[in-house]
C-alpha cells in the first residue's frame, strides 16, 4: 500500500528495490530536501521485479517525480521504461526520473 499525498505541492520521491542502509539514505535525501526548503519527501516503496510495472505506473497516479533504483531491479526496469541513457543500459538504472511523463533511466553515482 502507498502513502496517501498529504499536501498537492509535496513532490514525491521513492526509493525501490534493495537499497543499502536505505534508512541512511533516507535520511539524507529528507535532511537535503529541508536544507533546501523544499516541501518534499523520500520514501520507501517495496517492489519486487513482479510489482515493477505497477510502481512504475504510481509515478503518474501520484506525481512521483523519481525513483532510487536498487541494484536488485536495475536492469529489470530498463525494458519497462520510455528511454534509458547510454551508461544506464551498459551498467543499470539507479535512478528513474518522470519528465512531464516520460520515464528515464539514469545511471547516477551517489553524490551526483
Amino acid at each position: 500500500m502507498t502513502k496517501p499525498r498529504s499536501s498537492t505541492t509535496r513532490e514525491l520521491y521513492g526509493l525501490i528495490g534493495s537499497v543499502s542502509h536505505s534508512s541512511q539514505v533516507l535520511k539524507e535525501w529528507n535532511s537535503f530536501f529541508a536544507q533546501k526548503g523544499m516541501d518534499a519527501t523520500m520514501n520507501i516503496y517495496p517492489t519486487t521485479e513482479a510489482n515493477l510495472p505497477e510502481r512504475l505506473s504510481e509515478m503518474f497516479h501520484f506525481d512521483r517525480r523519481a525513483y532510487l533504483v536498487g541494484k536488485d531491479l536495475s536492469r529489470a526496469i530498463i525494458p519497462l521504461l520510455d528511454r534509458v541513457e547510454p551508461a544506464a543500459r551498459k551498467n543499470g538504472v539507479t535512478w528513474v526520473e518522470n519528465d512531464g511523463g516520460v520515464l528515464i533511466g539514469k545511471a547516477v553515482s551517489r553524490g551526483s
